[in-house]
């Protein structure tokens, strides 16, 4: 007698599907269409591996419902190794024409595609800041970050630019139903990134032309990422401040390990002033975490990416600021968590040819000119 511990999987697999009225009628399809139409099926021997279509019986979604069979959602790969079959839920967004509700804030209906993020440099409104503007465009500043992000594609037209904010020290995001998705970095929170960067190097390999890049690059990816949570409709399991910075360490990590290690470190590293001074209680109610919490979840991610590259980071590079260990051994945790949201939510987006060539090449060298600290 085959019991349910020793039964073969297929006949198992037979019985549960002809229960659910979902194998073939003796009528079935000579052979498998191009589509499944409604109330149809397949059914897939994981033993032979014979694929056999068929019609299932009326009340089948009833008995799907009380089979407790789960959704595979908009799609599903099959495929086989060796001698086993696996499944796979699918997002394939690409061939959808992006996320859910795409006419909301100025997000068309069209394809996700290359080539829709723009840059801009609007000019200073405060002459203190014109050699800042000067500067970022004899760099190419935008430009740099414009390729960076240039494998994803997206659904909507999305603008990053340089503007004067009448002495607001502050970068944002924002979008509305009449206007253009748009990344906004003062020139006056720019200016303050060097103000407030040291003259001297970070530490023995952090030079302050890492801090300052770093920087650069990280809060431009911050609201980036606020970006892209919108314009991708990304679901969101926490604070979005923390996941915009989650996002902004990532992205800064899939440089080569030499540029990775300087850009995360020299931004981190810059504000090593807020550990030594917890700043007033009124501090603790933002909506964005804490200086200090940022700090150590930067330096998390980095080191839960690649431990032997940041190990310098864990317990040994400096003693009030070094990653404890209690919270080092679950870093590894943390950064798979995200490459794992990454992966399925926004990497179906990206170009992996374009994003290869893009990682190879080496970013923000050495600016021709600092301007006037």
């Amino acid at each position: 007698m085959i019991t349910p511990r020793n039964a073969p999987r297929a006949f198992i697999t037979a019985v549960v599907a002809l229960a659910a009225g979902l194998l073939p009628f003796p009528t079935a399809w000579s052979q498998v269409p191009d589509t499944i139409a409604d109330h149809d099926s397949i059914f897939i021997d994981g033993q032979s591996f014979k694929i056999t279509p068929g019609t299932a019986k009326p009340d089948t979604v009833d008995r799907i419902k009380a089979l407790g069979a789960r959704e595979l959602g908009p799609s599903a790969i099959i495929f086989r190794s060796g001698e086993k079959l696996y499944i796979m839920g699918a997002p394939l967004l690409l061939q959808r024409g992006g996320p859910a509700e795409p006419e909301r804030r100025g997000v068309d209906s069209e394809r996700p595609r290359l080539g829709r993020l723009h840059i801009q440099y609007d000019p200073p409104k405060n002459s203190e800041h014109q050699k800042l503007y000067e500067m970022l465009k004899e760099n190419r500043a935008l430009e740099m970050v414009q390729q960076i992000l240039s494998p994803f594609r997206l659904p909507a037209e999305l603008t990053i630019k340089t503007l004067g904010c009448d002495g607001l020290v502050n970068s944002w995001y924002s979008s509305t139903e009449d206007s253009t998705p748009t990344v906004h970095m003062c020139y006056e929170f720019l200016q303050n990134i060097i103000k407030t960067t040291p003259m001297e190097n970070i530490h023995a390999d952090i030079t302050q032309h890492d801090a300052t890049a770093g920087q650069f690059l990280f809060w431009t990816f911050h609201e980036v990422g606020h970006a892209f949570f919108d314009i991708y409709r990304l679901p969101l399991f926490g604070r979005e401040e923390d996941a915009a910075d989650q996002f902004a360490g990532y992205m800064i990590l899939q440089f080569g390990k030499d540029q990775a290690r300087r850009f995360i470190e020299g931004a981190a590293y810059s504000a090593e002033e807020f550990m030594k001074n917890f700043g007033p209680m009124d501090n603790y109610s933002s909506i964005h975490g804490l200086p200090q919490q940022r700090f150590f979840n930067l330096l998390c991610m980095a080191y839960g990416a690649d431990p032997k590259l940041f190990a310098d980071v864990a317990n040994s590079m400096m003693q009030m600021a070094s990653i404890p260990k209690r919270r080092a051994d679950n870093c590894g945790y943390e950064f798979q968590t995200f490459d794992h949201a990454f992966k399925t939510q926004i990497e179906p987006y990206i170009d992996t040819r374009v994003a290869g060539t893009v990682m190879d090449m080496t970013w923000f060298p050495e600016p021709h000119r600092m301007p006037a600290r």
